[in-house]
């Protein structure tokens, strides 16, 4: 291969490659049947990419890994994946357009095919739903029970028929009384209590849609961690967005760069890490625990994800005995290691070295929160003094205030300073007047 002007490290992967292969080769006619199939999904997958995506996401919908992936394949290709929604919806995953695709009903959790074809069936012949009552009064409600309702609401199905999600729970408990006492009416051929009969309405409930009104009441929104954990109970994953999003600036600050640069990472990577044959790039990474396998009581491979990229991180002997108490699902970790290439799958993993508990580094490394006010605003400032009562703590706050005549500054130490959590940050960007808010945190795998 070298001296057909190949380069010998990629000769060796490929005959690595070649070698694995054949443990599982094929004859000559299986596998011209395969390199025909091979060539007629890729031509689709170039063309059709759209169609071929929603095609293949709708071929394992029960499946919930593998419809991450193709999830993370689709956006790849530049495609956009609408939530699920009962007004547009089908129950299979569809392209609305070349380059949109529609999440199916039938990848929610908790809701059968025999639901998903009610609610097509309906919206088909009685258009689209307005509210939660009359979403429930026109769809079977033998296919459509409160634990699909309540799956639905969760996955964002619902999301167009209320203010948020947390109004659509408080109004279903008396949305499904009002219906299932309609309902009974119906079978016992009564006039209904509100007017009319069940007879009236061959057309679908067109009549009783306007007899039958209860009281949709509203709520305030959920966190947006609540919000997330529904999605990824009945989805599998979050949709909306990624619970790491309230500790992003102070990550990329700390960190540097996210899971979507690795790339970018190993392209830079010093000349004295381009040499050897499994080469290495000692990285720093942040990410939330999604999974982790073991391997004995020695091993274990730990899945990062930020929601914009992933990556396994393999802790192996005495990093595995000394970090083990913090491989556990969901907890945000900072994971210092050498990144490799991945020859197998075509990305990169980590072997671990060190590891921190972002929660413990906020607090425990926090050196100065700056904060900008806007004291042009009503009560901005009583209201950011009651804010960080709970905070009290000995890291310096530097407050920069803006009036109407001029912008000061008030630097804040000792026992008077405060004490930065990792909820902090968030919690100050969300009161009104606060312009920015930043942590300067010290980098521990930087010190001795």
């Amino acid at each position: 291969a070298s001296e057909r002007g190949v380069d010998p490290r990629q000769a060796s992967q490929i005959f690595d490659l070649m070698e694995k292969f054949a443990g599982y080769g094929f004859n000559k006619s299986h596998a011209a049947a395969y390199a025909l199939i091979s060539y007629q999904t890729a031509w689709l997958k170039t063309h059709y990419p759209a169609e071929f995506m929603a095609a293949v996401l709708s071929s394992d919908m029960d499946n919930t890994d593998k419809v991450v992936g193709f999830l993370d394949e689709a956006r790849a290709l530049g495609l956009t994946v609408l939530p699920p929604d009962v007004n547009t919806s089908r129950h299979m995953f569809n392209a609305i357009d070349v380059g949109t695709i529609r999440y199916g009903l039938g990848a929610v959790k908790g809701v059968g095919r025999g639901a998903c074809e009610a609610i097509a069936e309906e919206r088909a012949r009685g258009g689209g739903f307005a509210n939660l009552l009359e979403f429930c009064k026109r769809v079977d409600s033998s296919k459509l029970n409160r634990r699909a309702l309540e799956a639905l609401i969760n996955a964002g199905a619902l999301d167009a028929l209320a203010r948020n999600r947390p109004s659509l729970m408080l109004q279903l408990p008396e949305v499904l009384k009002a219906t299932e006492q309609l309902a009974r009416e119906r079978e016992a051929g009564q006039v209904s209590l509100f007017g009319g009969s069940a007879g009236d309405n061959t057309g679908g409930d067109s009549g009783l849609a306007h007899e039958l009104q209860i009281e949709l009441r509203e709520a305030d929104d959920w966190p947006l961690l609540q919000m997330l954990q529904g999605e990824r109970d009945t989805l599998g994953h979050y949709l909306s967005g990624h619970p790491l999003e309230p500790y992003r600036d102070e990550l990329q600050s700390l960190v540097g760069h996210d899971l979507g640069e690795l790339d970018r990472l190993w392209g830079e990577r010093p000349e004295n890490e381009r040499h050897g044959w499994r080469q290495e790039a000692t990285v720093v990474v942040a990410g939330q625990v999604i999974g982790m396998r073991k391997r004995g009581d020695s091993q274990a491979f730990v899945q990062l994800e930020d929601g914009r990229g992933r990556i396994e991180c393999a802790f192996f002997a005495e990093a595995y005995q000394q970090y083990a108490h913090l491989l556990t699902r969901d907890r945000i970790l900072i994971v210092e290691g050498g990144l490799r290439e991945d020859e197998f799958s075509g990305g990169f993993s980590l072997r671990a070295r060190r590891c921190w508990d972002y929660v413990q580094v906020c607090t425990q490394q926090a050196q100065r929160l700056s904060v900008k006010l806007d004291l042009r605003e009503h009560d901005v400032l009583p209201r950011f003094a009651h804010a960080l009562q709970a905070h009290n703590g000995s890291t310096p706050l530097l407050l920069e205030a803006i009036t109407g005549a001029a912008i000061g500054r008030l630097s804040i130490n000792g026992g008077q300073g405060v004490r930065v959590d990792a909820s902090l940050p968030g919690l100050l960007r969300s009161l009104p007047g606060v312009r920015t808010v930043k942590v300067s945190m010290a980098k521990p795998w930087a010190q001795g």
